[in-house]
């Protein structure tokens, strides 16, 4: 396990007016871009268990985890950068997470990142729309918000969850091009499975 988070997988075992905000993801979105042909001539994955916690970055105070609820979950080591980005699949459902870090003076908040990110969404698909969102909350209780993103061949789930003070976020995407409703009902629990913790505080 120590090569995984050597690799950049970042495993522990058990246990709108946004621009600046928008302009950050869209770094990550276009940098992404060339991800596929790089999986194609390297894909890489490693199984991941339901009892696996994985680390997801930190902001501010505080560090962002993911507990995975099922099992048959797998970490696409060719698409995960640590404290970045983190690419999820389980059969043919993808789930895709992205740290967020502000700018330096700003605090994130769910209705920013919403309107952020679904203007960062139309960089790879100018069809692509938020639905109005839903309040939602972390294993920790903290706020957010959850909704879905049609695209121009299927519509996927979204949250945005920033961390308590502010000082970063999580966005997220549950989908996949041969994904059907059923496969994304078995694991939506998914999108509220990250915890926030105050830094220095014990496990």
């Amino acid at each position: 396990m120590a090569e995984a988070t050597e690799r950049g997988a970042g495993v522990r075992r058990p246990r709108s007016n946004w621009v600046p905000l928008g302009a950050a993801t869209g770094v990550v979105v276009l940098l992404g871009a060339g991800w596929p042909l790089l999986n194609a001539v390297t894909p890489s994955t490693q199984a991941l268990a339901s009892d696996d916690t994985v680390d997801l970055g930190s902001g501010g105070d505080y560090a962002a985890s993911l507990d995975l609820p099922q099992d048959g979950w797998n970490v696409d080591t060719t698409r995960t950068m640590a404290d970045q980005q983190h690419v999820f699949t389980r059969g043919p459902v993808e789930l895709d997470l992205v740290s967020i870090q502000p700018p330096q003076g700003v605090e994130a908040t769910p209705e920013d990142l919403w309107s952020g990110m679904g203007t960062t969404s139309r960089v790879d698909d100018g069809a692509a729309e938020l639905s109005d969102p839903e309040t939602a909350t972390t294993q920790d209780g903290t706020r957010g918000l959850v909704g879905d993103l049609h695209t121009q061949d299927r519509t996927e789930r979204a949250a945005v969850f920033p961390s308590p003070d502010g000082g970063f976020a999580v966005e997220m995407t549950l989908g996949g091009e041969h994904a059907t409703e059923a496969d994304l009902a078995a694991v939506e629990d998914v999108v509220g499975a990250v915890s926030f913790e105050h830094q220095g505080e014990s496990s």
